[in-house]
């Protein structure tokens, strides 16, 4: 018997090392028991919110300040905003326009918006007029549900249903009081507005639901913009679902009685996709925060104790640069989840040794992704953190494929070798709203019959299926012949220990065609001296390649930060291109 058992090990090890030696998917000897491929959810974003709720009606759904509520209330809640939104008679794909912060009101209404058939059109609550304007016009959208935070840029916009949520529409006693008196402005509502009251008011004496199906559009997120123009990403059910199912997949922390902080802003699809729906398809309890006050981060997330904490590295500095919360503040802190930027070998080990500084021994995992992939498409978080060494973005989600190809073309690189970063899954958008140029740039189909999405990111792929990150295209510098990799410059000038923080862009050069010019801020305490000036470039001369060395030195106070966070280098270029 035991001769039996000795053979059906070696067959059993012969058929995993088979799976390890897979030549188009080499990081599958990093899966463990992962599988490589997942059974997704057939419907809608409400379906399997709905299928979640069945198996954890009874568990807490959201905190928000002194109010929770369970998963059978949340459903509750979305039943009646759906019931009231078909007053508005809205149609099959019609869109809704949401300019509200993270609000139990503003997760329900995205769930509420799927049920009866609709698409949620999400913006910035902070956004210009014109901008609001913009996505109200391109979506051909009537319907506008604006918080009184937007209501300075919102009020004087002409649409058909104005619909006035206030952030404390949940809020109950002191704190509620409070709120209304000091948004009392803003609160205030013009003639032709709804209240939400008012809006809740209207009853439907039948439960209203529109089936949808996983090729369905279900939201429309607006991409940063940090490089161009912002287009409108539509996104589909299967897109979401397939998100959340490969989270709680690869996040062995996303389970039911963990705590996950929805502070990243549901515009931003980082957002919406993990710090929304993730966490209600895996159970959890969703801590949702309108503003994160990122002056006093450490305070913030003493407070709110969460398990999972998803952040991008701008928050991670921010944690380092804050005073010190106490032994054992994060103590509660089981994972960071960190994308929506480059995160760098040297931030990462920083905050990690922060972290067992106080009390937890999280490790952070980093998530590749852009909002047209609808959140990661790759991570160290399913694999063991002894592989994730050297700034590695990680390896692909299960049924993802990610390979590197010359830029604009189907020609595959060899390993190492730099290229475009190019992903093909379940979680591709459907394309840009009414921008059919862009979509056929960015979705490609190659000659192995599938649609790619080419991503404007350069970086390779190991021989072992590990993808490493370079730089974007477009901030890709040529100069005098030579590709020069501004991530690679910012990393060494930010080791030096007068440097806080650096970017690098390019200035036009009359023979070399564009150099590189570092925008530098100092460290607290650092004054800014012709000597301190002289011994950063001394440094820059001693430990950047020649070619490589920047030509320009700008010093500032801070960098320029978008709305999601990540730098703004479009407005750096700009200045510079001046």
């Amino acid at each position: 018997m035991g001769i039996v058992n000795d053979y059906i090990n070696k067959l059993l090890s012969y058929v995993k090392k088979d799976k390890k030696e897979n030549k188009e998917k080499p990081w599958l000897k990093y899966y463990g028991d992962m599988p490589e491929h997942l059974n997704y959810f057939n419907g809608s974003m409400y379906d399997y919110l709905s299928d979640s709720a069945l198996r954890n009606s009874s568990r807490i759904a959201y905190k928000y300040y002194n109010t929770e509520a369970t998963y059978k209330a949340f459903m509750r809640k979305i039943a009646k905003i759906a019931n009231a939104l078909t007053q508005f008679k809205i149609v099959k794909n019609e869109c809704v326009t949401l300019c509200l912060p993270n609000t139990p009101e503003s997760f329900a209404l995205i769930y509420a918006i799927n049920k009866i058939g609709a698409i949620a059109n999400i913006v910035h609550p902070l956004s210009t007029t014109a901008e609001i304007e913009r996505a109200l016009k391109q979506t051909n959208s009537s319907v506008l549900f604006c918080s009184d935070v937007s209501m300075p840029k919102a009020r004087k916009i002409k649409v058909k249903h104005f619909v006035m949520v206030p952030s404390n529409a949940s809020l109950v006693g002191l704190l509620k009081v409070l709120y209304n008196i000091k948004s009392s402005k803003n609160l205030k509502l013009e003639e032709g507005m709804m209240s939400w009251d008012e809006f809740l008011s209207y009853k439907l004496d039948e439960d209203v639901y529109v089936k949808r199906n996983n090729e369905d559009p279900a939201a429309i997120i607006y991409s940063g913009g940090t490089t161009g123009k912002a287009k409108g990403i539509i996104l589909s059910n299967m897109n979401f679902n397939a998100m959340a199912l490969q989270t709680i997949t690869v996040c062995n922390k996303a389970v039911p009685g963990n705590t996950l902080l929805s502070a990243l802003p549901i515009f931003h699809v980082f957002g919406l996709s993990i710090g929304v729906h993730s966490g209600f398809i895996g159970g959890m309890t969703s801590l949702i925060v309108p503003k994160l006050n990122t002056k006093k981060i450490n305070k913030e997330l003493k407070k709110y104790k969460p398990s999972v904490y998803p952040a991008v590295p701008s928050l991670l500095k921010m944690t380092l640069n804050d005073k010190d919360p106490g032994k054992n503040a994060f103590k509660d802190i089981k994972v960071l989840v960190v994308g929506g930027d480059y995160l760098s070998p040297q931030l990462k080990e920083e905050m990690e040794k922060y972290l067992r500084k106080h009390g937890s021994d999280a490790v952070i995992k980093i998530g590749y992704g852009l909002s047209e992939a609808t959140g990661f498409s790759c991570t160290t978080a399913g694999m063991d953190e002894k592989y994730a060494t050297n700034g590695t973005l990680g390896i692909p989600n299960p049924d993802t494929l990610i390979k590197i190809f010359e830029p604009n073309s189907d020609i595959e690189k060899t390993h190492d070798d730099i290229g475009e970063i190019c992903i093909t899954g379940p979680t591709i958008m459907m394309g840009y709203i009414n921008e059919e140029e862009e979509t056929n740039k960015a979705l490609i189909p190659h000659n192995d019959g599938k649609v790619w999405l080419h991503t404007g990111d350069l970086g390779y792929m190991t021989k072992d299926g590990l993808v490493y990150y370079s730089s974007r295209l477009k901030r890709m510098i040529i100069s005098n012949g030579y590709n020069i990799y501004p991530i690679e410059l910012e990393e060494i000038i930010s080791k030096c220990k007068y440097v806080e923080a650096c970017t690098v862009v390019a200035v036009p050069h009359k023979i070399k065609n564009q150099t590189p010019k570092a925008v530098i801020v100092l460290k607290d305490g650092i004054e800014d001296t012709f000597e301190i000036r002289n011994e950063i470039k001394s440094y820059c001369f001693k430990n950047i390649a020649r070619y490589a060395v920047p030509s320009e030195y700008e010093f500032r106070k801070s960098i320029p930060k978008t709305a999601v966070g990540k730098v703004d280098y479009r407005s750096l270029q700009k200045k510079t291109d001046k």
